[in-house]
């Protein structure tokens, strides 16, 4: 048993643990460090017993505590919605809060005989500047280690589009696959010209496999009922310690989205998750929110939204607002607005998906949509209710037709209200065809069914970086 634990036995596993206990240190240092530093930069000389007290370690210990609810301490983060700028800012941020809230109930002593505002406020930002540099680096190694990593794939179908899927995400990654024994050798599981990617044997071949390559997990990807005896075979390897994953696990955990084509009824009756349908608390605060931010975010970019406005009358005239009837929860229709991008006669050959470059946008139309300004007017639905800030983008009655007729699951999307922007925008961006939508769809399922708190903060920042840094299309 030894001996099967040893062989099995991942190289992920080591280099994650170098990696937690190297920044686990970097972390600690950083802290002394950069607190006695900034001491010195601002009051000149070092401090008495370079602040090696209590309420240094106090800090410390928030860190540590913050850094590891974000999933700092490893780069195959569950949060892998949330990027590592964006984790390691909420961590920061989540210190200074609870260090404000300690200094609010000890009193100003607990800074005062310790370290000024100024060096505390210091002190953080350069903590999070350390703390970045330091696990980019660290990545960047990491990302080299992962070319010894092996996923074992239990094949009898094409994965075409899994291979395609998972190297998008994973480029450095090998896939190992075995297919059924009495598979023809006509079928290639493969992708040609596709690199990292092996089929090594058959089912039967499980044993030597594990014993010759070092495994970081198993994914079954079997449309049939596997043999008993490969059925306790994969048993005794997931005791030994190495991860078996279903491929819809496997899609939603490490490449956050459900693939529609690999789910069945049953699947998505039993699966865990799909909480926010359920709860009235849960959509009620989500209402709130999105009422709060939509008079906090429609009162800071009115500016914005005046000038969008007059930029349009100027280049286009009128109408400056374009509306248009969209889906909404539960089959409701509404009227969505919108910044004209478009001219007047876009659709005059009948309803058509944008796309890129699209010649029936207007001089600023392509910007505008980069950068997602024509979507300012939908604060107003979501005022109304009609809409929220975050969920699945409204859709086009005309289209959604179609896609039902030849997309799996495409109806559930309308299970909870469509907002102004979501998973699947951040992550894909404006539908420009079938398949784009089909992508789309599996990212929106995977909202609706991890729906947290969190996973809204990371779409609100990604969404933040869309606009700011125009990478949207």
């Amino acid at each position: 048993m030894q001996a099967a634990k040893a062989a099995n036995k991942s190289p992920l596993s080591d280099t994650s643990n170098f990696t937690m206990l190297s920044l686990v240190f970097l972390d600690g240092i950083g802290v002394i460090i950069l607190f006695n530093l900034n001491h010195w930069l601002i009051a000149g000389e070092f401090a008495t017993g370079l602040l090696l007290t209590w309420k240094l370690v106090l800090i410390l210990a928030l860190g540590f505590l913050y850094n590891y609810l974000m999933d700092l301490y490893t780069f195959e983060s569950p949060l892998s919605q949330l990027g590592m700028l964006e984790r390691s800012f909420i961590a920061i941020l989540l210190m200074g809060i609870t260090i404000a809230l300690i200094v609010y109930l000890l009193g100003p002593r607990f800074i005062g005989g310790f370290v000024g505002r100024g060096v505390l406020i210091t002190s953080l930002f350069s903590l999070w500047i350390w703390s970045l540099l330091f696990r980019y680096l660290l990545k960047n190694w990491f990302i080299t280690q992962r070319s010894q990593i092996h996923w074992l794939v239990i094949v009898d179908q094409n994965l075409e589009q899994f291979i395609v899927d998972f190297h998008s995400e994973y480029a450095h990654e090998k896939l190992l696959l075995l297919s059924p024994d009495d598979a023809p050798a006509s079928i290639d599981y493969t992708l040609p010209n596709r690199l990292n990617i092996d089929h090594i044997g058959c089912w039967s071949d499980l044993s030597v496999t594990m014993d010759q390559h070092p495994v970081s997990g198993i994914i079954l990807a079997c449309e049939q009922a596997l043999p008993h005896s490969l059925g306790n075979q994969l048993m005794q390897i997931k005791i030994n310690g190495t991860r078996v994953y279903r491929l819809s696990d496997f899609y939603e955990k490490y490449l956050s989205r459900l693939p529609i084509f690999h789910l069945n009824q049953q699947w998505l009756t039993t699966a865990l998750g799909f909480e926010l349908i359920h709860s009235v608390i849960g959509l009620r605060f989500k209402r709130y929110i999105d009422v709060f931010i939509a008079l906090t975010f429609g009162c800071l970019a009115m500016p914005v939204i005046l000038a969008t406005a007059m930029l349009i009358f100027i280049s286009n005239g009128r109408p400056i607002l374009f509306r248009q009837t969209r889906i909404g929860e539960d089959n409701t229709r509404f009227l969505l607005y919108k910044f004209r991008t478009m001219h007047l006669d876009a659709e005059k050959h009948g309803p058509t998906m944008a796309a890129k470059n699209d010649p029936r946008q207007t001089l600023f139309g392509s910007t505008l949509r980069k950068y997602r300004l024509d979507e300012l007017p939908q604060l107003w639905n979501v005022l109304k209710g009609e809409m929220s800030f975050i969920g699945p983008r409204p859709e086009r009655p005309e289209f959604i037709t179609e896609f039902e007729k030849s997309i799996p699951y495409y109806h559930l999307r309308h299970m909870i209200k469509p907002g102004i922007t979501g998973w699947a925008q951040v992550k894909h961006g404006y539908a420009e065809s079938t398949e784009d939508t089909v992508e789309k769809l599996q990212f929106d399922l995977y909202y609706i069914k991890n729906y947290s708190l969190i996973l809204d903060i990371s779409i609100l920042i990604k969404s933040i970086k869309v606009i700011v840094f125009g990478t949207g299309r």
